[in-house]
């Protein structure tokens, strides 16, 4: 069923591209009503207690899941390894982001919210690699607007924490599909030759001539006249820990140069899964 439904997006790429965007605005737009209910839920049951709800539920659904692939992947060995390994990996780099870089559980929520953007955009590019590259504009700009629009005065930087566990769910879910026997394309070029490879290298020159010219810098005190974005209003460097100023608790906050080298190094990783061939 979900095979013919990627069949029936990819003849229709229209629909495709209209269901895309549909999605990341319900995405933008609902953010802000679900912190509100988050933070209200937080109030009523303080922070311990929700802790461990979001831990548990998340948990629950972890484990349902694992039942499921597991169970996929010991009836179709076809590139058991490969499955193996990218589904090892990924949920091991988001339980040890988890244990750094989250500042309360239900920052987790974060590996589901743009799991169902990445399916939408695989019909586009055929390619689970790609779908997971093709994704990231999307959650820059979702990051942006929380940082400049929704919480200017909250947020006091561009949560780049948020976009690796935002990746972390596409690629569980472009990894689930390929366990579950679903095809990419047959036609796999060289790395450096696909557009997702090319996309990246072009988004990471863009950013990187951008902070040359002072248009984007990482600290406030970089700033110049011309500065559009100041990645984080801090003076000075994070130290490696940073106390937060509610929960008390102590979490990682990844600096720009930092997570540019994590956020590329992951991406290109993940292209590795479209080595994958259904025999």
């Amino acid at each position: 069923m979900v095979q013919q439904f990627i069949f029936w997006l990819q003849s229709r790429r229209l629909i495709n591209l209209v269901l895309v965007f549909a999605y990341f605005f319900f995405i933008l737009f609902m953010h802000d009503p679900l912190v509100h209910v988050s933070m209200w839920v937080e109030r009523n049951l303080s922070l311990d207690t929700y802790n461990l709800v979001v831990a548990l539920v998340f948990l629950s659904v972890l484990l349902l899941l694992s039942f499921f692939v597991l169970r996929k992947l010991a009836s179709d060995r076809r590139n058991q390894k490969l499955k193996i390994f990218y589904l090892i990996s990924t949920v091991t780099f988001l339980i040890i982001h988890s244990r750094f870089m989250f500042d309360s559980n239900i920052e987790v929520i974060h590996s589901f919210e743009f799991t169902f953007l990445a399916f939408l955009i695989f019909p586009l590019t055929k390619r689970f690699g790609a779908a997971i590259l093709f994704t990231l504009p999307f959650m820059l700009f979702d990051e942006w607007y929380q940082y400049i629009v929704l919480y200017p005065d909250w947020n006091d930087y561009f949560d780049l924490n948020d976009i690796m566990t935002d990746t972390y769910g596409c690629a569980l879910t472009m990894i689930t599909l390929m366990i579950f026997g679903i095809k990419g394309s047959e036609n796999i070029q060289p790395v450096w030759k696909r557009p997702e490879f090319i996309s990246l290298v072009c988004l990471v020159v863009a950013i990187l001539v951008a902070a040359k010219i002072c248009l984007i810098t990482s600290y406030a005190n970089e700033s110049c006249s011309n500065t559009w974005l100041i990645m984080n209003e801090r003076m000075i460097p994070e130290p490696f820990f940073r106390e937060h100023p509610t929960h008390h608790i102590s979490f990682h906050v990844m600096k720009p140069v930092e997570a540019l080298i994590a956020i590329t190094t992951l991406h290109l990783f993940y292209f590795g899964l479209d080595s994958y061939r259904k025999a």
